[in-house]
C-alpha cells in the first residue's frame, strides 16, 4: 500500500506477503538499493525520507518509522499534536531480524546485523551485531504540569515526598550533616553527554558519597544519558520547565516553590551561565547560604540571545555566593574582568587512568568502524551537534584532508538533543561532497576514551569554547590537537595542540593537521595521562578538593549567620 510522495527501488527487489509501504507528504521518499528483501509483514512508513542500501535483508515483522508522535501535552490529543521526523539510513548488506523496530532518526551502518526484537533509536556503527537485553524499564511520562513543575509520576513523585518528610533530619538548616550525606542541588539543562555535564559526573563518581551527592534539577522533559548512572550513585532527578525567554515567568514560580518544598538544600551548584541569575536570586530569597555560579563558555557574536545573556550576566554576582569557571575567559565573560580576583578555576577534571594509550586497543577499535590499514590518519572530533561546534566548517576541513591524503577518515562522536537536524544536514552535506564512506557518524558514546584509541588526531574548529572537557580527555589520550582561534589558548595543558585562525582557508587547516600527524610535540601517546596529571586536571585530587570546599564553605556560612 503506497500512497504520494516518491517510492524507488533497485533491481532484484523482492518482498512476502503483508509488505506495507507508505510514504506521505510532497517530499517524502524510500529509496531501496538493489536485491534488498522483505520477508513476511515488513513495512515502512515515510514522513521525511527512508533510505535502505544494497543487500541488506529483514525478517519478519520489522518496522521502520521516520517519525514519531509528539505527546508532551496533556491538554491535547496526542492524535492532534503532530509528528517529529528524522531521516532513517540503514547500510548496505546488512541483516535485520524479525520483530525490529526502527525509529526516526536512526542511521545503521553498513555490513551490521540486528538481533531479534530490538528497538533502534540512533546510530548503530558498521561491521555490529545488535542484540536486545531481556529487561523492561518502565517510566512515566513526564507531562507539562500547568501548577508548576513536570509531573514526573511515580519515582520523582516519591522522592519528592520522602525528601519533604526527611529534611529536617538530612539538615534542619544549620550547616550540620546529621549523618546523612550532604546533598548539593545542580542546576543544569539535561544531563546528556555535554562537557559540563560530564565534568559534574566525573565529580559524582569520585566524591565520598557517604559525605557528599548531587541531585539535579534540570529543565527537558525526557531521560537523558546519565540519569540512570545518576540514581544508582545515589542522586535524584527533577524536572522544571525549559528556560526559554517566554518562559522566564514560570521558571521563577517553579523554583522559588521546588525550593520551598526542599529546605534540605543548602548549597545550590549552577552550570546554566547567564541564566543562573534565576535560580541563585530565589535561592539568596530563601536564605540559602552557599550559592555557586558556574561559568563554562564564552559566547562570541551577536544574535536575540545575546539580549537577554546581557542583560543577565550583569545581574548574576549579586545572587551568587561563589563564582566558579572552567577557564579564564569563561569567567571574564560571564562575570566580569573586574571579578576576575573572585572567581576559583574549578578544572574540568577526568580520571586519566581512563585515557591511557593503548596500541592493541587503537587497533582493535579501528577495526570496529572499518579502518584495518595502519596508514589510515584517523580525525576525531567530540561535540554536540550544536551551531557553537561549527561542524559544516568542521567537514570542509576534513574534505580538505581527504583531498590532500585519501587515505584518511573523520569520526564525529555526538548527537543532537530532543532531534538530530542538525546532525541530518551535516550528513546531508558529507554525501553532497562525495565523503559517505569516510566520515563516520559514531553517535552519543559512552566509551569515548576508548573511541580516541583510535584516532590520530583531534579537531576542535569552534566557534566559542570555555575549556571543553574533550580537549582535556583528547590530550590524556595522547592526541595532537588542532583547535580555532576561538577557543581558549589555555586548553593547551601538555603543549601538544596548534592554533589555526578560523579565517583561514580549509585547505591551510589540513596542511597544519597533517604536519601535525607526521610530527607531534609529544611522541609518546602513552605519556598523555602523566602529563595532564601533571597538570593538574586529574579528577581524584580535584573532588577531594572540591567535596571539602562544599564542607567549609557551607559551614562558614552558617556560622556567619548566627
Amino acid at each position: 500500500m503506497i500512497y504520494g510522495g516518491k517510492f524507488t527501488w533497485g533491481k532484484g527487489f523482492h518482498v512476502r506477503k503483508r509488505f506495507h509501504a507508505t510514504v506521505e507528504g510532497a517530499n517524502a521518499s524510500i529509496r531501496l538499493g538493489d536485491n534488498v528483501a522483505f520477508n513476511d509483514g515488513c513495512s515502512l512508513h515515510a514522513l521525511d525520507s527512508i533510505e535502505i542500501g544494497s543487500e541488506t535483508i529483514f525478517g519478519e515483522n520489522v518496522k521502520v518509522y521516520d517519525h514519531n508522535h509528539r505527546f508532551a501535552d496533556p491538554d491535547v490529543p496526542i492524535k492532534d499534536q503532530g509528528y517529529s521526523t528524522a531521516p532513517v539510513v540503514i547500510g548496505r548488506h546488512c541483516w535485520i531480524g524479525s520483530n525490529v523496530t526502527i525509529l526516526k532518526g536512526s542511521h545503521i551502518g553498513d555490513n551490521t546485523v540486528v538481533g531479534a526484537g530490538c528497538v533502534i533509536n540512533g546510530d548503530v556503527p558498521a561491521n555490529c551485531v545488535v542484540s536486545v537485553d531481556q529487561k523492561h524499564v518502565i517510566q512515566p511520562i513526564r507531562r507539562t504540569n500547568k501548577t508548576g513543575g513536570t509531573n514526573n509520576q511515580t519515582n520523582s513523585q516519591t522522592k519528592e515526598l520522602q525528601l519533604k518528610d526527611s529534611a529536617s533530619e538530612n539538615n534542619r538548616g544549620d550547616g550540620v550533616n546529621h549523618g546523612k550525606p550532604m546533598r548539593v542541588l545542580v542546576l543544569d539543562t539535561v544531563m546528556d553527554r555535554g562537557g559540563a555535564e560530564t565534568m559534574m559526573m566525573n565529580y559524582l563518581r569520585h566524591f565520598n558519597r557517604d559525605k557528599v551527592v548531587y541531585d539535579f534539577l534540570v529543565n527537558r522533559d525526557y531521560r537523558a544519558a546519565y540519569e540512570d548512572e545518576i540514581e544508582r550513585l545515589g542522586g535524584h532527578i527533577y524536572r522544571m520547565c525549559p528556560m526559554y525567554p517566554q518562559y522566564f515567568g514560570k521558571y521563577k514560580k517553579q523554583i522559588r516553590e521546588f525550593l520551598k518544598a526542599h529546605p534540605e538544600y543548602r548549597i545550590i551548584h549552577s552550570n546554566l551561565e547567564e541564566r543562573s541569575y534565576f535560580g541563585l536570586k530565589e535561592a539568596k530569597k530563601l536564605g540559602i547560604p552557599v550559592r555557586i555560579a558556574h561559568a563554562h563558555n564564552r559566547p562570541v557574536g551577536f544574535d536575540l540571545k545575546s539580549i537577554f545573556r546581557e542583560y543577565f550576566r550583569l545581574r548574576l554576582p549579586a545572587q551568587a555566593t561563589h563564582m566558579f569557571a572552567c577557564g579564564e575567559e569563561a569567567g571574564d565573560w560571564l562575570f566580569g574582568k573586574k571579578n576576575r580576583g573572585k572567581v576559583i578555576q574549578q578544572r574540568n577534571a577526568i580520571d586519566t587512568s581512563l585515557y591511557r594509550y593503548d596500541a592493541d586497543t587503537a587497533r582493535q577499535v579501528r577495526e570496529e568502524f572499518g579502518v584495518t590499514d595502519p596508514n589510515t590518519i584517523v580525525l576525531g572530533h567530540v561535540g554536540r551537534f550544536f551551531p557553537q561546534k561549527n561542524h559544516a566548517f568542521l567537514i570542509d576541513i576534513f574534505k580538505a584532508v581527504h583531498d590532500q591524503h585519501p587515505n584518511s577518515v573523520l569520526w564525529l562522536v555526538g548527537g543532537g538533543e530532543l532531534h538530530d537536524e542538525l546532525k541530518n544536514q551535516i550528513r546531508a552535506k558529507v554525501d553532497e561532497l562525495g565523503l559517505h564512506d569516510a566520515v563516520k557518524f559514531l553517535g552519543v558514546r559512552s566509551d569515548v576514551n576508548r573511541i580516541m584509541q583510535g584516532m590520530d588526531a583531534f579537531v576542535l574548529p569552534s566557534l566559542f569554547e570555555g575549556l571543553p572537557v574533550t580537549m582535556i580527555e583528547a590530550q590524556a589520550s595522547g592526541l595532537p590537537c588542532t583547535i580555532s582561534d576561538r577557543v581558549p589558548p589555555q586548553c593547551d595543558i601538555i603543549g601538544n595542540t596548534q592554533i589555526v585562525p578560523l579565517e583561514v582557508k580549509p585547505e591551510e587547516w589540513a596542511r597544519h593537521i597533517l604536519s601535525q600527524v607526521e610530527h607531534p610535540k609529544v611522541a609518546d601517546r602513552a605519556q598523555g595521562p602523566v602529563l595532564v596529571t601533571k597538570a593538574g586536571f586529574d579528577i581524584v585530587k580535584n573532588a577531594e578538593w572540591l567535596q571539602r570546599f562544599y564542607t567549609e564553605a557551607l559551614a562558614k556560612a552558617e556560622r556567619e549567620r548566627v
